[in-house]
């Protein structure tokens, strides 16, 4: 069953043929499962969605996980989901069977430069800085003409932090964050245990940096399906928005359902 009615851009919307232990599925949170506000902090979670959760975890048998960008502490708060399989950080933190398995440390030079991001930033109106275990986060959302200011922020700051740093571009916001694990390494590393090891890993999510786990879901015979207008992307389905991905999730639960019914 195709529901053609949530299908942007020419990009189908996604089939629902699978079985259940043939699948494994990989969610992003803002843009994705939650609408985006001007404030990371004032995102509005759906009453139905945490039980919606528990229904795709189960019937997927735990093949499941949250990739965000936000730290596995704030998805656990928004979700209220701590045992689901979980990458927090764009994948510098990493959570499956209930324990983490890789977490970052706040460094001296990253606390040195969340200061500094604060001075810099600390007279432009309607940008919010976000603090995480490894980034920090520049939102102008609700500032769209400090954008380019913005802008020259992250690169002052991603100087100041020599080798170390490297800037990640979002939908309204740009991140400062530790060289090393993205979204798509933190797919293939639970790709590599059950009950995700042996499946088709599919990835929903709408920001570029969602690009690198639709890369890694696809190199196992997988994809991605990409939430919203933004193109070009390596996804070859698409949903509207995050209405249109909590249907579809819906729909999902129920076919996964009566398959092994």
């Amino acid at each position: 069953m195709i529901l053609a009615t949530d299908n942007p851009a020419a990009l189908p919307a996604p089939p629902l043929t699978a079985a259940p232990s043939s699948i494994a599925l990989f969610l992003d949170v803002d843009g994705t499962l939650l609408e985006f506000a001007a404030d990371p902090d004032d995102v509005v979670v759906d009453a139905a969605l945490p039980e919606l959760l528990d229904q795709l975890d189960h019937a997927l048998g735990g093949a499941l996980a949250i990739l965000s960008g936000r730290s596995l502490q704030r998805i656990d708060e928004l979700l209220g989901r701590p045992h689901l399989a979980a990458a927090g950080s764009h994948g510098a933190e990493l959570r499956r069977d209930g324990t983490i398995v890789r977490a970052v440390r706040d460094s001296h030079g990253m606390s040195a430069l969340r200061a500094y991001a604060n001075t810099l930033l600390a007279d432009l109106p309607g940008v919010v800085v976000e603090h995480k275990p490894d980034a920090i986060a520049l939102h102008w959302r609700a500032a769209p003409t400090m954008a380019a200011l913005v802008e020259d922020v992250a690169q002052r700051l991603v100087r100041a932090g020599r080798k170390g740093y490297r800037l990640q571009h979002g939908d309204c916001v740009v991140e400062l964050r530790g060289i090393g694990a993205d979204k798509g390494d933190a797919l293939r590393a639970l790709m590599h245990h059950a009950p995700f090891a042996g499946r088709e890993p599919w990835m929903i999510g709408d920001d570029l940096t969602d690009e690198h786990a639709f890369e890694a879901a696809e190199r196992s015979g997988g994809g991605g399906i990409v939430v919203g207008a933004r193109r070009p992307t390596r996804a070859r389905y698409a949903l509207a928005d995050p209405a249109a991905v909590h249907r579809w999730l819906a729909a999902l639960a129920a076919h996964l359902q009566e398959t092994t019914a």
